[in-house]
């Protein structure tokens, strides 16, 4: 089964591990298409990657670049018609065989549109990968000062290779399967900067059908801290032909929280299959209140 794989770079070292180690653990690397929205300076080497037949990189200056979710939408646009879609971003590790486990973890929980997604444990490039870490699912933390909930996570219990995957009630950007569908029912919304990049998505994907559930064991690590690593809102100060972020951030926020209100229908709004109220019911998320009552326990239910 074919896999299109969604990964943007900004200035990042760990993009060439990153895809060597994607096709070197996956199973049927042949069945793989690794599409890389690569924003950079000129300054990276990526030699090792670029020639591969698995891999097709969309070039781009970094000073353009207006921010992950802008990037991830180019990517979403080259999508091809794959049987299943898959979201890392460009410093993750990848477990043993990683294909096929995902794929029947997915098929396993009976939903004709499941998304697997959580937040992956971390991985540290400068130490020895241990393959540690354990499942975790998604919770609302906090809620940020302009009214969008913030996450969290916590130990997913029960969890274990032969446990079927439990549902879940938000997704995670950082790792994300589901049918390929989703790359064109739900669409990335450029306009997005950082702040509500995956309660949008999550609400979205919902309305549209999509099942969410966190998987019982671990497919991914990721590199959190990243110290060493350049950001966009630290490029992005004005000048240098590139836009400032905090104006991306601050259009961003009025974006966001009109989509989370008032959202169109189609394109970067929501689906047909499912109401907004449904989803504000069955995840508990009250947005005028800024207050999130967890079900107990969470519940599917399935189109």
């Amino acid at each position: 089964m074919t896999i299109f794989v969604s990964i943007a770079s900004y200035r990042d070292k760990e993009l060439v591990p990153t895809v060597q180690d994607c096709l070197a653990k996956a199973a049927h690397p042949g069945e793989l298409r690794i599409v890389v929205c690569w924003q950079h300076l000129g300054d990276e080497d990526i030699s090792a990657i670029s020639d591969l037949p698995q891999v097709d990189i969309l070039e781009f200056d970094a000073r353009q670049s207006r921010g992950a979710c802008w990037a991830r939408d180019k990517i979403f646009q080259a999508y091809g018609d794959e049987e299943w879609l898959l979201q890392v971003d460009s410093h993750t590790r990848f477990a043993q065989d990683w294909d096929v486990r995902m794929i029947a973890a997915a098929l396993s929980t009976g939903s004709e549109k499941p998304i697997l997604s959580t937040y992956p444990p971390r991985y540290d490039p400068h130490e020895e990968f241990t393959g540690e870490g354990v499942a975790t699912e998604l919770t609302i933390h906090q809620w940020s000062e302009f009214g969008v909930p913030m996450y969290g996570q916590r130990m997913l219990p029960h969890a274990g290779p032969d446990v079927p995957p439990m549902p879940g009630l938000f997704l995670g950007a950082g790792f994300l399967f589901a049918p390929g569908s989703f790359a064109r029912e739900v669409p990335y919304d450029p306009d997005i900067y950082f702040h509500g990049e995956e309660i949008t998505l999550t609400m979205r994907a919902f309305t549209w059908g999509y099942d969410l559930f966190h998987p019982t064991e671990v497919y991914v690590w990721h590199y959190y801290i990243r110290e060493d690593n350049p950001r966009h809102w630290t490029d992005h100060t004005g000048g240098n032909e590139s836009p400032d972020w905090g104006d991306l951030e601050r259009l961003s926020r009025r974006h966001v929280l009109y989509i989370m209100r008032f959202p169109p229908e189609g394109g970067v709004g929501v689906g047909p299959v499912r109401t907004l109220q449904s989803w504000l019911e069955h995840t508990g998320c009250d947005f005028v209140r800024r207050k999130w009552t967890e079900p107990q326990p969470p519940e599917l239910v399935f189109i």
